[in-house]
């Protein structure tokens, strides 16, 4: 026999216990990573290693920190410093964060708001010709969102130069430079889905580029109908001999006749109304060369930067829907973080896991030509039902208190929590309902409650079973979001313990 070799009969016996082992055994999850926010790590050094040592306690290996957001840009950045948020000029955020980060082995992504601005933004204000518009030429900031004015400034992803070269990739590439970050990591890599999907963007470079993109016309013969014999029974056989797609009076067009044009038009006169899909695809190429360009210009100053993306769940529905068809990224993303959100599900919570193991599965299949998957679940989300009915009371009480009947159905659904977690906030809920009087005394309790909700009234069960599901799927991480759910909620302990296992 030779040395070291074991021989087939026992290899047999051992690879039967190993088998039975592992499948006793869960699936390990190597990645245990949250999305958090520069308030849950606060502004002094003290505050931030109390943070780190947090994560550290509860077992997380990932922090995905966002340090450029709607509001601004959150570390003292010389080039790009009007943008600074006021108090991170002087306090470096991303030094002591990686600094103690790296100290306890938790690798750092630093999270960008990619293409998406709060409308008093620096940039926003300075670069309105960057800004993605409507068909009647207005921005997203025009729009009304649930009653509410939007408040986000979504910029084109198209336009050079523009913001995507001028102002983005420069940006995240001054980061790369200045610190020893270990991925750079994307959000709202996209255009807007909360609002009219189909509704950007026709800005005037788009206008110009999407029939060029596309080859509505010929550069070289620009007038030329390029018309050939009709000898095929579909008209839409033809498509390969490129006619001219534009109308002559292309250019007496107003930016409104020339967006519906483009969205709702035909390639042919009398043909199919399937110009949408050449709009589409035009937003998908150009949010997926974003990721090519980024990560070409970040690769010349750090050879061996990765990058990592929150996406939505479905690849196929979100390059139709907000230009994001994920798949395209792969070349240019090793970290891929799906954002399997409860919100993102219909049904009940036992629904919600069902479908959410359902949709991982598939994610599996479109993520396999990336290096890492890393499912999202976001921890806040799951407690809506206990929730929502204190803030609505919350609103009542501040609004006077007035709408007894409203406030009665707020109440009864949370009734029987309140009794186990705070029968004095619900005595004098109950006592107001009965004879409203004062307001302020129950909105007081309330905010006291709201403020320092006692651990339990979140059922931690609830993100282990959601956290169960995930690793039952057989990945190799899932991310939580975020930080500042988790510690709202009363679930480090619940979430320590689970990655702990």
């Amino acid at each position: 026999m030779h040395p070291g070799r074991v021989p087939i009969r026992t290899s047999f016996v051992l690879a039967a216990l190993v088998g039975a082992v592992t499948a006793a055994a869960a699936p390990t999850l190597k990645g245990r990573a949250v999305w958090s926010s520069p308030r849950d790590a606060g502004t002094t050094e003290a505050s931030v290693v109390a943070f780190v040592e947090q994560l550290a306690k509860a077992n997380i290996n990932t922090l995905i920190m966002e340090l450029k957001t709607s509001a601004g840009i959150f570390w003292p950045s010389q080039r790009f410093a009007p943008a600074v948020v006021a108090v991170y000029r002087e306090f470096d955020l991303p030094a002591v964060l990686i600094r103690e980060c790296h100290e306890r082995k938790i690798a750092f992504h630093v999270w960008f708001f990619d293409f998406a601005e709060g409308g008093n933004s620096y940039v926003a204000q300075q670069h309105p010709e960057w800004l993605a518009l409507s068909p009647d030429g207005k921005p997203t900031t025009a729009e009304v969102l649930r009653g509410q004015p939007y408040r986000m400034a979504w910029m084109c992803p198209a336009r050079r130069p523009g913001y995507t070269d001028q102002w983005l990739i420069p940006l995240i590439k001054e980061f790369a430079e200045r610190y020893d970050v270990d991925a750079i990591h994307h959000d709202y890599v996209r255009y807007p889905g909360d609002l009219a999907p189909d509704t950007y963007c026709f800005c005037d470079y788009c206008l110009d580029a999407i029939p060029k993109y596309a080859s509505y016309y010929s550069t070289t013969h620009p007038d030329d109908p390029l018309l050939a014999p009709m000898d095929r029974p579909h008209l839409e056989a033809h498509w390969e001999k490129s006619p001219r797609v534009l109308p002559p009076n292309w250019k007496d067009y107003g930016r409104e006749m020339k967006s519906r044009l483009l969205l709702e038009g035909s390639f042919f006169p009398g043909g199919n109304r399937d110009l949408d899909t050449f709009f589409y695809e035009y937003r998908v190429h150009h949010v997926a060369e974003f990721t090519r360009q980024v990560f070409e210009e970040v690769r010349k100053v750090k050879p061996r930067m990765e990058f990592s993306a929150a996406v939505f769940k479905n690849p196929v529905q979100s390059g139709r829907f907000i230009g994001q068809d994920w798949r395209r990224f792969s070349p240019w993303v090793q970290y891929l973080m799906p954002m399997d959100y409860r919100s993102h599900y219909a049904g009940d919570f036992e629904t919600h896991l069902d479908l959410l193991a359902e949709s991982i599965q598939q994610q599996k299949v479109w993520a396999r030509d990336f290096a890492h998957l890393w499912p999202g679940v976001a921890a806040y989300q799951l407690y809506d039902a206990e929730r929502e009915p204190l803030n609505r009371l919350r609103r009542l009480l501040r609004d006077g208190g007035k709408d007894l009947v409203e406030m009665q159905a707020a109440f009864d659904k949370v009734a029987p929590r309140l009794m186990t977690y705070s029968p004095d906030l619900r005595g004098a809920l109950e006592a107001y309902l009965k004879e409203p009087k004062n307001p302020e005394e129950p909105a007081a309790k309330l905010e006291a409650f709201l403020a320092n909700v006692p651990e339990g009234y979140y059922p931690p069960e609830r993100i282990t079973k959601t956290l169960e599901r995930v690793r039952a799927q057989d990945v190799e991480g899932v991310v939580i979001f975020s930080a500042g759910g988790i510690a709202s909620a009363r679930l480090w302990d619940a979430v320590g313990e689970f990655f702990g296992k």
